[in-house]
């Protein structure tokens, strides 16, 4: 890409040796005068249009006034052979185009992209994404896709359409599953990232929505972790908890101490709100005593550990709390 801050300081000499105020400039190219400022301060380039009539006014080649860098051939090319004849052939190299892409017009980005593109790798191509159309970028990685499947297309995702990202998206899913969708899942509609990790849930249970948990609605993973958990039990929600909504989570734990007691819990305690582990921690307490609450103790909160410590010594003596101590108030035990 060219230097811009050379290319500005080299404008703004040239505009001062030739006598010229940044406002009669501007007047003269038709543009703004911070169009100009920026010009010079090497924060933009001017547009190809403008690079003859700069040239002009200035008395010098476009060569001089870019400084000679490479894609100089490439732009007095575009200038001289200005049409819109997108079978034109140019010779081009990549190198020069990804110098000079962003100062070209789309239609000139098209018409140099088709110059090179049988040269291009899909890491060239997604440099030059931002520069040429949509249009030609769909038809570009549909060849990709064709010939190599979704993994690369991450690096040209966000300047695909839609609708194609879409497209792929099914027919990946189709052949290889949901996990090779990883990196392009941002891209893809809410609807279809939804309707993918239902069926990928029927076939391989919630476990199988993991990699692309950020990306799936929260009503579509509570839905699964209800029917995973209804099915199989807690331990097989853990892997997908912090995507299920606390409200999903408390549910699930109340019924978990039900069937399996505060031991169930353990694997998803990290999880569940505080009200709970203290309602589950207190009824564990007084079915089981207090040796029952060690697999959770990390998660109940101090001063309700502390006060159940308390009733268990005053009941069956300090070594009832030996498997609890590490977790409790130093003041208690003095």
């Amino acid at each position: 890409m060219f230097d811009m801050k050379k290319v500005g300081r080299q404008i703004a000499q040239l505009r001062k040796a030739s006598k010229i105020t940044q406002m009669k400039l501007a007047d003269q190219l038709g543009v703004s005068f911070q169009a100009i400022s920026n010009w010079e301060r090497g924060e933009t380039m001017p547009d190809i249009s403008k690079l003859p009539e700069l040239a002009e006014i200035f008395n010098v080649s476009i060569d001089e006034m870019l400084g000679n860098e490479k894609g100089v051939k490439l732009i007095n090319n575009l200038i001289e052979k200005d049409t819109s004849d997108s079978s034109l052939e140019l010779e081009v190299e990549k190198e020069d185009f990804l110098n000079v892409a962003p100062i070209l017009t789309f239609n000139q980005a098209d018409l140099v992209f088709r110059n090179v593109e049988n040269d291009l790798t899909i890491t060239d191509t997604s440099e030059m994404a931002p520069f040429v159309s949509g249009d030609l970028i769909d038809e570009c990685v549909k060849k990709e896709f064709d010939s190599n499947g979704m993994k690369e297309l991450s690096r040209i995702a966000p300047y695909i359409s839609n609708d194609l990202i879409d497209e792929f998206a099914k027919r990946e899913f189709e052949s290889n599953g949901i996990e090779q969708l990883t990196l392009v899942a941002p891209f893809i509609s809410k609807e279809l990232i939804d309707d993918l990790a239902k069926k990928e849930f029927e076939t391989n249970g919630l476990k199988g929505l993991t990699q692309v948990g950020p990306f799936i609605s929260n009503e579509m993973i509570d839905e699964c972790a209800r029917i995973e958990f209804k099915t199989n039990g807690m331990k097989e929600i853990t892997s997908m908890a912090a995507f299920i909504s606390n409200e999903i989570i408390d549910e699930c734990a109340k019924k978990e101490f039900e069937i399996n007691g505060i031991k169930g819990l353990t694997s998803i305690a990290p999880f569940v709100s505080n009200e709970v582990i203290d309602e589950c921690a207190r009824k564990s307490y007084e079915l089981e005593g207090i040796k029952s609450l060690a697999p959770i103790c990390p998660f109940i909160e101090g001063d309700l550990l502390n006060e159940l410590a308390l009733d268990a010594i005053s009941k069956n003596g300090i070594n009832e709390i030996i498997s609890v101590v590490p977790f409790l108030d130093s003041k208690i035990l003095n």
